[in-house]
């Protein structure tokens, strides 16, 4: 039986352009995706945990419809991870800063994860220690789109954009970063609307780079076959 993969989505509606997490033809396995009630990418940015509750309702509603793993489309939902993780008997990873540790382990000593975010000034310690890690133990530089005409449109509920505006701003940033920061040898994209812009950077600056479409690939790859009534099908 095929795996499916649950995808918790904000109310805005979300980035489809090819190659995005949410367009289901980025990857050969099939997803399911619920909108979460109150989710907004100001209402995740800033931090509300008053959508907790809908997470957790929303996350036991695909893991009864049959998923075999869940993430979502916002990386500053690693704050609820925990409790997520806690909530369901599915492999979860709510952020791709979940993959930050394993970027470590890909650089030689001294150099730095960079980490390419919605918006700098929101991402906190608090973030990084939900996902599993802290800035004590992997040296890492974080950057933003913030100011951006991506960064503006993917706050408004219908965030119409091209895919070419999202690279530009996207390259835009790394350029920053990089410049800021030369000793970064390995990137992880935050936002689930960056992997449009994946292929362009590593091309563009040769380095190794990690988003939510690998973030979700891996959750499949690791993750039990179920059935649709919730059942493990694994031998």
């Amino acid at each position: 039986m095929e795996k499916t993969l649950g995808l918790l989505l904000l109310e805005n509606r979300p980035i489809t352009h090819a190659g995005a997490l949410c367009n289901p033809h980025t990857f050969s396995f099939p997803t399911l995706q619920t909108a979460v009630p109150g989710a907004t990418a100001i209402t995740i940015v800033e931090g509300d945990e008053d959508v907790l509750d809908a997470y957790i309702r929303c996350a036991r509603q695909l893991e009864n419809d049959g998923v075999s793993a869940i993430t979502s489309n916002c990386g500053f939902t690693s704050l609820f991870q925990s409790k997520l993780a806690a909530a369901v008997n599915v492999p979860v990873a709510l952020s791709s800063l979940s993959l930050v540790p394993f970027a470590a382990t890909t650089v030689p000593k001294g150099k730095k994860v960079g980490i390419l975010t919605y918006d700098a000034t929101r991402m906190e310690e608090k973030h990084f220690a939900a996902a599993g890690w802290s800035s004590a133990q992997i040296d890492v530089a974080v950057a933003g789109i913030e100011g951006s005409e991506t960064w503006r449109r993917l706050a408004e509920p219908i965030p119409d954009l091209p895919a070419s505006a999202i690279v530009e701003d996207v390259m835009i940033a790394t350029r920053s970063l990089l410049k800021r920061e030369p000793q970064v040898a390995a990137l992880v994209f935050e936002c689930a609307a960056f992997p449009l812009a994946a292929d362009a950077v590593r091309r563009e600056t040769g380095l190794m780079i990690a988003d939510y479409v690998s973030l979700a690939k891996m959750l499949i790859e690791v993750s039990p076959v179920r059935d649709r009534h919730g059942g493990d099908l694994s031998p």
